[in-house]
């Protein structure tokens, strides 16, 4: 059984070609119409957008296995393309509801001086980001203007495959496409981080354009079977700042999904990411990102991503 993820991509310079779909293996990808061009060994008409994948997921999931044996990445079809040279977008919907969980791994509580709470006690913390925050895999990420300090958190992202509505907790993980890797960029400058009144402003700590890399693939549920046993780990121009496991979440991926589906339904193509450990850059004094820094994000068995810095 290979492994294997579906990115959105664009091959070539040309930024105005429209991104396609295509299933990444390690590091090398083939466009899906490639992959499956003959009708008879695909479920329907060869989608331009995750959405329509999630409508026959398992499906499709099944027919790119199969073709996998025919054509691999590591044998003599030379039709795939190494990652590096490929154009990432966010493998997502177009505008997905953004669900980010805060304060969700042990380690990182106890890392900012405070108690892990009692999960049988205490409701999960989500809030909203805007899905124009999005950016894919060996994107630029611009340092928003006037902020100064930028920090990483690297997550475990879900992208939910079909409609939860008020599902138990042992039912949670039926609803998930896949994984993906998640860097939840934050800007720790007083102006967002002590706002009158209201405290934190989330959206303008996180919500700037670029700040949430998403990628570099969504890879199908079925190939992550202990979503809550994936070592974690962000690396800042080769120096590791996070290395963790997924087993520090004070609430699991399926309790997660099982809370907010009590709030409002999710739906297919919605984004959750589910924390981050210990180590950002308040661990490691105070040295947020700068211009020109690179930062990998990897999860065994999910991805790498990789973003850079730019800015002023």
């Amino acid at each position: 059984m290979t492994a294997f993820g579906f990115a959105s991509v664009t091959f070539g310079s040309d930024d105005s070609c429209p991104p396609m779909l295509a299933v990444m293996v390690s590091e090398r990808l083939l466009p899906l119409r490639d992959l499956l061009p003959d009708e008879r060994t695909a479920p329907g008409p060869i989608p331009d957008n995750l959405l329509a994948l999630l409508e026959r997921w398992d499906d499709w999931v099944h027919s790119v296995e199969a073709a996998l044996d025919v054509s691999r990445p590591d044998g003599d079809d030379r039709r795939w393309r190494p990652a590096h040279a490929t154009g990432f977008h966010a493998p997502t919907t177009h505008h997905p509801t953004m669900y980010c969980a805060g304060a969700n791994f042990r380690d990182h509580v106890v890392e900012m001086g405070a108690t892990p709470p009692d999960p049988a006690k205490e409701h999960p913390f989500h809030f909203l980001m805007p899905s124009a925050s999005l950016t894919g895999h060996q994107t630029y990420v611009a340092r928003p203007k006037g902020m100064h300090r930028l920090d990483w958190e690297a997550e475990l992202a879900v992208v939910i495959g079909s409609r939860a509505d008020r599902v138990p907790v042992e039912q949670a993980l039926d609803h998930v496409a896949g994984y993906t890797v998640a860097n939840d960029l934050s800007c720790r400058d007083d102006v967002a981080m002590k706002t009158p009144l209201f405290g934190i402003n989330w959206l303008l700590q996180k919500g700037w354009r670029g700040l949430k890399p998403l990628g570099p693939a969504v890879v199908p549920a079925r190939f992550v079977p202990a979503p809550d046993n994936l070592d974690i780990r962000l690396s800042v121009n080769g120096q590791v700042r996070q290395d963790s496991n997924t087993s520090q979440m004070i609430f699991s991926v399926a309790e997660q999904i099982a809370a907010l589906s009590q709030l409002a339904p999710l739906h297919p193509g919605d984004v959750l990411m589910t924390g981050t450990p210990a180590g950002t850059a308040a661990a490691h004094q105070g040295r947020y990102l700068q211009p020109g820094d690179r930062v990998v994000a990897e999860i065994t068995g999910v991805g790498r991503l990789l973003s850079t810095i730019s800015g002023t």
